[in-house]
């Protein structure tokens, strides 16, 4: 893909000296991350403006080849540059990214630290050049945070896991200390008066994925902790159990980068929201030509079980009518998918589709009405490269145009060259691919742009056959300040069926999948979550219930020009605007605490607009579909004023006059 809009590298070196510190500052004067390096081995620690975000602590890797990389009474050399330039993202919240930045490289002979600092944030990774194979062992990546410090994490009970946990908050101590609970990344730190910063990674390549444990003696303080590499594995139909493990954390090629140990830096949540961090620092496209690749919407089967119940004489199902009436409802809403989830191969074998789906009888009917295909897959499924390449050329000539691959419960090295490799191999097929059941992002929709979509959020599926869990509401607040500022995330909004906190009891198997929360709350969510590919959880009965709403989320961009936090607080509520040409997008939400909000406009960049707004009816706490539809000008600057009723949430439009 030739994405590049120019980039100039501007390299100057430094001169060997045995120095003990090194440091690398952002463009702007503001990020600071350093090096000191002693007897006692390195210490990394980053500030901002001057003020502690980690303080220092000591970071190795092991190898059973060449023992401790710790820099223990070495004396390195540093070589510096500053990185200008901007890249081209059609694909992603932005139509194009900043990748200015100041990098310095801390040499110690056969291997080095790599520094590297933003506006948005610093990210540092170790690079090594050994002859050969090298066995990871170990990697110390803690993080030392100043007392006080408040964290908004997940956590998981072991490195086999949906990825998917709702979030907590409380200051580190909080963390109960020990195994077998993980601290998944991303997540958020607080620092009272210093700012606020995102843990994660970016370009994870055959290596294991990044989480965290307490020690009960250490109340400030994470250790690092990954998977080791997989020894005996069950292998069922969905998903594999890792029975044991190998003492190693990867086997992999001497010489190589590291994955990029990331912090991205605000002085506010709300400027997580705008950071390109992750995206900027992964590697460049490895697909030469992208054009082929199409974000967009897709109407979806699974949470709504099939209940199209307003065709006359449809005998709804897992079944080819059913999935014409998808393929008709998406395609008079200009819906660019539909996703053929679980059901249409036999036993969930996919060299076995089931007669009376017809699979290439609904390719090629959405075909026809100018709509495609994607297919679910289990990941147990596709393990085997020979069985992956054939359903691929399978699908991909009836004219399938990517797949939904899900169950990929862990972060271990195997996985992630799974991944790796079926993006290639996706690539090589003009399909894309939907990474379900699975960790954050990290930067693989950079380097492979067919990748569109991952999972590892809690999200919309949570209990939506008994009606929803209360939690997914307050928790999609923090999903913005945590998992969404790693990257695109698979939440599956749009539920029209919605309740409010003390909404009766749910009759499971009677009633239609509903969530908790109000209906301008999953209006919100379409301009506030990204996503490439965005679900619409809903069967086309409850959309065609609600017109109105159903005419507003269709119309929602998946890709954006740019993107702004507007405004929010960890926990509390959270407002995204972003712009698609010369429209701009707005969502707001809350908690279960009914707030007035002010929302600034000065996004906008001047003159007047003509916005449409959803937002929550003053009876939305006891009836959470009833909302309020209105249209006004504004002028740029001149703050949106509303109230959003517990769990509700506010949806707009602005369209230049």
């Amino acid at each position: 893909m030739k994405n590049i809009l120019g980039i100039a590298v501007g390299v100057i070196v430094s001169v060997a000296v045995q120095a003990s510190t090194f440091r690398v500052v952002s463009p702007d004067g503001r990020n600071e991350l350093k090096l000191d390096v002693d007897d006692g081995g390195m210490a990394y620690s980053i500030s901002r403006k001057g003020k502690d975000l980690v303080t220092p602590t000591r970071i190795s890797i092991v190898t059973r080849e060449h023992g401790r990389l710790d820099g223990r009474g070495a004396s390195p050399t540093g070589t510096s540059r500053k990185i200008d330039g901007r890249v081209a993202t059609p694909l992603y919240k932005k139509s194009s990214v900043d990748l200015a930045a100041s990098e310095t490289r801390v040499d110690f002979g056969e291997w080095a630290i790599v520094l590297h600092a933003r506006n948005d944030g610093v990210a540092w990774r170790f690079e090594t050049k050994f002859d050969g194979e090298i066995t990871v062992t170990a990697e110390n990546t803690d993080v030392t945070f100043p007392p006080g410090t408040e964290l908004c994490y997940t956590v998981a009970r072991d490195f086999q896991t949906g990825w998917e946990s709702p979030a907590k908050i409380g200051p580190v101590v909080s963390v109960r200390p020990g195994h077998p609970q993980i601290v998944m990344t991303p997540f958020t730190a607080t620092v009272s008066g210093a700012g606020v910063f995102t843990v994660t990674e970016s370009s994870l390549f055959d290596y294991p994925g990044l989480s965290f444990f307490r020690r009960d003696n250490e109340p400030d303080r994470l250790r690092s902790w990954q998977a080791g590499v997989p020894d005996k594995v069950d292998v069922g139909r969905r998903m594999t159990n890792v029975k044991t493990r190998r003492p190693y954390l990867a086997k992999t090629k001497g010489t190589r980068a590291f994955p990029w140990r990331v912090f991205v830096i605000g002085d506010s949540p709300s400027d997580l929201v705008s950071s390109d961090v992750v995206y900027a620092i992964a590697d460049s496209s490895r697909v030469a030509d992208t054009t082929w690749v199409k974000p967009g919407q897709v109407a979806w089967d699974w949470w709504n079980g099939f209940r199209i119940t307003d065709v006359p004489g449809l005998k709804t199902g897992c079944n080819f009518e059913t999935y014409k009436e998808y393929v008709n409802f998406a395609a008079s809403n200009g819906i660019a998918y539909i996703i053929m989830d679980e059901g249409w191969a036999e036993k969930l074998d996919l060299d076995k589709p089931r007669d009376e789906v017809n699979v290439p009888g609904v390719i090629t009917y959405a075909r026809e009405k100018g709509v495609d295909v994607i297919l679910w897959a289990a990941w147990a499924q596709l393990m085997d490269r020979e069985k992956r390449l054939r359903v691929f050329d399978r699908y991909a000539a009836m004219g399938a145009k990517g797949f939904k691959v899900d169950f990929m419960n862990r972060d271990d090295q195997l996985l992630e060259k799974f991944l790796e490799d079926t993006a290639v191999d996706a690539a090589d097929r003009k399909l894309v691919i939907l990474y379900h059941g699975i960790h954050k992002p990290t930067g693989l929709c950079r380097t492979y742009p067919n990748v569109l979509n991952f999972e590892g959020v809690y999200g919309l599926e949570q209990g939506h056959s008994i009606g929803g869990r209360k939690v997914v509401v307050s928790n999609d607040v923090n999903l913005v300040y945590t998992r969404m500022v790693a990257g695109a995330m698979d939440y599956t909004p749009g539920a029209m069926r919605n309740r409010a906190f003390d909404a009766p009891n749910f009759v499971k198997g009677r009633d239609a999948p509903a969530c908790y929360g109000t209906r301008c709350h999953q209006l919100a969510l379409f301009p506030l979550f990204e996503a490439p590919v965005q679900m619409l959880c809903d069967s086309p009965t409850q959309y065609r219930t609600a017109p109105e709403c159903t005419a507003f989320i269709t119309k929602v961009p998946t890709v954006w020009d740019e993107t702004v936090g507007v405004a929010g607080e960890i926990g509390k509520y959270a407002a995204i605007a972003r712009r698609k040409g010369d429209r701009w997008w707005l969502g707001a939400i809350t908690n279960w605490e009914s707030r007035d909000v002010v929302l600034p406009t000065d996004f906008l960049g001047g003159g007047e607009w003509k916005i449409e707004v959803f937002k929550d009816a003053s009876d939305a706490d006891v009836d959470a579909e009833h909302y309020v539809r209105q249209t006004s000008i504004v002028k740029s600057g001149e703050p949106i004023r509303a109230k959003l009723a517990s769990g509700g949430g506010l949806a707009a439009t602005f369209t230049r006059l």
